[in-house]
């Protein structure tokens, strides 16, 4: 019995499978193409495309239109629909039609109307026809005859009959993307036209649609006026109050400056200044900060071992999110420190290259503090050559070298005895010298002449284009002629053979190789399978004869399942019947 109820089962669920396979998607809620003439026996050029509105809601169908695709996949707009009322929007209601006709079905006597024209385009062979709305989305869409090799087209309707969309048992109509079973040819339902409605817009100086005038307006004319007084009569919009950084004059608004010593409109006050005076006068609450020791040339490498340092000599902490420092001979390059830092009263903070990524040259440079906004507050005299491992401190009021580096602490003189560097004297180079822009080091002054100049010793020569001595024998080795049977390499300067390999002089493959004419070495020879028909075309045809295939096939399924299962049964049976047939003989 259990068997028997579990062959039942799956021979149930199979049919319930392929049947619902089919219908999903059988209904669509969208608006869908309903009817469609490509002509009548009258004029080839009398058309009309229907559309209804499958959904329960009225649907804004502003701006949609009708595109026309023929079957070498031209494509044309057919018709838009348009509010005649600019600003205005267009709806069709609920399980109501759209009907757009042709011009040449319009002069038709009596004249057959519609809610919109276009010119006939329609071809009776094949086609296309989509509905898109205001974006260019489509919507909806039904293709018949030879439109390009899509299967499940609709049927061409001739003399008199029209393509009708198929409605379901429940009233509404079927959307399968199966045109074949979607349409059916028929006669032509009565022509419904002049459902559609318009609704303006009633506030045209309001951004956006608005089909009423909103909360704490009035409609005046096409136009709403505010309920509440506007303030600044010269900004779009009501403004009921004051706007932030905002003055009135005359009902006109303008931003509020501040702070007028600074440039530009200072609208808010800046974090780091105070309420301006009775002139308009800002005061700049950054405190002055200073440099007070670098170290430019690390032991090492100077990647991560490079610093900066701050002193605070304020009686309150400074948070330097207000400041900015320059490096450079030249103050370059700027940097801004790391969010959240902060340099306590009377302390030193230090900011290695790892955690800021600057580089202090190794020749010249020096560093600016300013804030945010240009304000100096302090610079380093001008190094010059620090030997590695020498930090460059401000020390007694001076800025000197120093061996004893503290990072984040008080500064101290060098253990090797200090000298205090005035950075703009240099000392003068020699007679024969010149100071290098550069690298600000003095460098031998070597004369153009070649009169001044070392002789080359025997064997040598000296070049026109380096100025420098060259052996006369590695030249004259590279000039010596080349053989009979040899050539010089203008790449090289070398000599190399003539003899050019010709197909002729090359060794013959072996059997089952072939020579490769890329480059010109033996390669195997790979034949291809050669078949002794030639392939045939498989046509499929675009019926509905899958569906009884798919049920025939459940049901051969399921009734292999019950063989399998009744076997034994089955064996019991035919040994009864021989039995039986046994004692009739």
């Amino acid at each position: 019995m259990k068997r028997l109820y579990i062959s039942f089962v799956f021979l149930l669920f199979s049919a319930l499978f392929f049947f619902c396979w089919q219908r999903v998607g059988a209904v669509s809620d969208s608006v869908l193409i309903s009817q469609v003439r490509l002509g009548d026996v009258n004029s080839a050029k009398n058309e009309f495309v229907e559309m209804y509105n499958n959904t329960t809601s009225d649907i804004d169908i502003t701006n949609w239109c009708l595109q026309y695709v023929s079957t070498g996949g031209s494509q044309s707009k057919m018709a838009c629909v348009s509010p005649k009322v600019s600003g205005a929007k267009v709806f069709l209601p609920t399980h109501a039609f759209l009907l757009m006709i042709s011009n040449d079905y319009v002069s038709t006597t009596p004249p057959v109307l519609g809610d919109v024209s276009f010119s006939a385009t329609l071809s009776g062979t094949g086609g296309y026809i989509r509905l898109l709305d205001g974006v260019g989305t489509e919507v909806d869409k039904v293709g018949w005859g030879m439109a390009s090799s899509e299967q499940n087209l609709a049927v061409i309707p001739v003399n008199d009959f029209v393509l009708k969309r198929k409605a379901t048992d429940k009233g509404v109509l079927q959307d399968t993307d199966n045109y074949y079973n979607d349409f059916t040819v028929a006669e032509a339902s009565p022509l419904i036209y002049g459902q559609i409605y318009e609704v303006p817009d009633a506030c045209a100086n309001l951004d956006g649609f608005q089909d009423a005038a909103p909360d704490g307006y009035e409609p005046d004319g096409a136009n709403c006026r505010s309920l509440t007084l506007d303030v600044c009569a010269n900004i779009d919009g009501i403004q009921a109050t004051l706007p932030e950084g905002m003055e009135v004059s005359d009902n006109d608004c303008t931003q509020s400056d501040k702070c007028l010593n600074i440039p530009g409109v200072q609208s808010v006050l800046p974090a780091y200044f105070v309420s301006p005076n009775d002139d308009g006068q800002c005061e700049s609450q950054i405190l002055p900060l200073r440099v007070s020791e670098l170290l430019p040339n690390a032991v090492g490498a100077d990647t991560d071992n490079e610093f900066i340092e701050v002193y605070n000599p304020n009686n309150s902490d400074v948070d330097l999110s207000h400041y900015v420092f320059y490096v450079g001979p030249n103050y370059e390059k700027s940097y801004s420190f790391p969010d959240g830092a902060v340099v306590e009263a009377s302390r030193y903070k230090v900011f290695y290259n790892n955690s800021i990524k600057f580089s202090l040259l190794n020749t010249s440079g020096s560093v600016r503090l300013q804030s945010a906004d240009g304000y100096l507050t302090n610079e380093t005299a001008t190094y010059n050559d620090p030997d590695e491992g020498s930090a460059w401190a401000y020390i007694d009021s001076v800025w000197q070298y120093t061996d004893q580096i503290t990072p984040g602490e008080a500064n101290l003189p060098s253990l090797l005895g200090s000298e205090e560097i005035v950075v703009s004297s240099l000392r003068a180079c020699a007679a024969n010298q010149y100071r290098s822009p550069e690298t600000n080091r003095c460098r031998l002054i070597v004369s153009s002449s070649s009169a001044t100049l070392m002789p080359c010793r025997d064997g040598q020569y000296r070049s026109e284009e380096t100025n420098r001595c060259r052996n006369i024998a590695s030249d004259v080795n590279s000039s010596l002629p080349c053989a009979e049977d040899q050539e010089r390499n203008p790449a090289t300067n070398r000599c190399r053979s003539m003899k050019k390999s010709t197909t002729a002089e090359l060794v013959s493959c072996k059997p089952g190789q072939e020579r490769n004419p890329a480059t010109n070495r033996c390669r195997n020879a790979v034949t291809m399978p050669v078949t002794s028909y030639a392939p045939e075309q498989v046509n499929v045809s675009s019926n509905n004869g899958y569906i009884w295939w798919s049920v025939a096939g459940a049901g051969t399924l399921a009734a292999g399942y019950g063989l399998w299962e009744w076997r034994q049964e089955f064996v019991k049976l035919l040994r009864k019947l021989k039995a039986l047939l046994s004692r009739h003989k």
